[in-house]
């Protein structure tokens, strides 16, 4: 009976390992460690994902050829404003054919978030981007917490998306601050 309980107490153990192994894979599905992105602004500065490590993270792929992403950047600008002095960032990823495309669009539009440009479409082949617009919620810990691709055929419009991305980035947020409580 002894040996059935160490087992049992083992196994209880290992599954909640198993779990949290799961939440550290790599990958670019709700559950996975974000994958590192590289790139460059429409400037030339360098711009790493993992710069932005214990803050939420809203990864906006877009273009301005787009104009579903274009009218997401209101709801965008909406969030910034809402969450400004929280641990909060919006990381765009450009599809434009050019910097100097993506820096005119980013200045018209009065964006104060950096965007990486990617107009050979490298970091939207690596995040399996498939259209745009594509929103993804990133936690202070590197964890994908909300991906708009799986939910898109469910959305009756934009300003549904960015209910639910606000949402969304509310409860990354609010998980940091336990953390940070835990601490």
């Amino acid at each position: 009976m002894k040996n059935f309980a160490w087992f049992a107490v083992l196994g209880l153990f290992c599954g909640a390992c198993s779990k949290e192994t799961e939440a550290i894979v790599e990958g670019t599905r709700v559950g996975n460690l974000a994958p590192e992105i590289q790139g460059e602004d429409a400037s030339g500065k360098k711009i790493r994902l993992s710069d932005y490590r214990g803050n939420v993270v809203l990864l906006s792929f877009w273009a301005s050829w787009c104009g579903p992403c274009v009218k997401m950047i209101p709801h965008e600008k909406k969030i910034v404003s809402k969450f400004s002095g929280s641990k909060f960032a919006i990381l765009g990823i450009n599809a434009d054919k050019d910097r100097e495309t993506l820096a005119k669009v980013q200045n018209q539009l009065q964006m104060s978030w950096p965007s990486v440009w990617d107009g050979i479409g490298y970091v939207g082949r690596e995040w399996n981007i498939e259209f745009l617009p594509v929103m993804i919620v990133i936690d202070g810990q590197g964890i994908i917490r909300f991906n708009s691709k799986s939910i898109m055929d469910d959305l009756d419009s934009l300003d549904e998306l960015g209910s639910r991305i606000e949402k969304e980035v509310e409860k990354a947020l609010k998980t940091l601050e336990v953390g940070k409580a835990k601490k």
